[in-house]
């Protein structure tokens, strides 16, 4: 399922106990999973949360990139495609909610425990 956000600049982020990120269009990103971030160079940085330390580094590298695609997998994973070339991926929680995207008009997508995907106002569920 294809997510909120294509095409939009990430504004802001922080890294902490949280990957916390959102748009210039006011799409917000919660990540409460281990995410990996891949480089360009296909370098991955696995981020262990809480991550106050290497957070300041890895926000640096979202502000500023362009989305080009935002999409769930039917596993309940989350991949983040910027035009800079690097990609974040989060893998679905058994026990917990792994990530979640809002966006303006009550739009909430969730990645529930075991990775099932629970949408409010998102049409796009293909």
């Amino acid at each position: 399922m294809n997510l909120p956000g294509a095409g939009q600049r990430v504004a802001r982020a922080e890294v902490g106990h949280a990957v916390q990120f959102e748009t210039d269009e006011r799409v917000r990103y919660l990540i409460e999973e281990n995410p990996v971030l891949t480089r360009p160079d296909d370098t991955e940085i696995a981020i262990t949360l809480p991550a106050p330390e290497s957070g300041v580094d890895i926000a640096a590298e979202l502000i500023g990139a362009t989305i080009e695609l935002s999409t769930c997998p039917a596993d309940g994973s989350l991949v983040v495609l910027f035009d800079t070339g690097a990609v974040l991926s989060v893998p679905p929680s058994p026990d917990f909610e792994s990530w979640n995207v809002s966006a303006p008009g009550n739009v909430l997508v969730v990645s529930t425990p075991g990775g099932a995907i629970a949408a409010w106002n998102w049409p796009d569920r293909d």
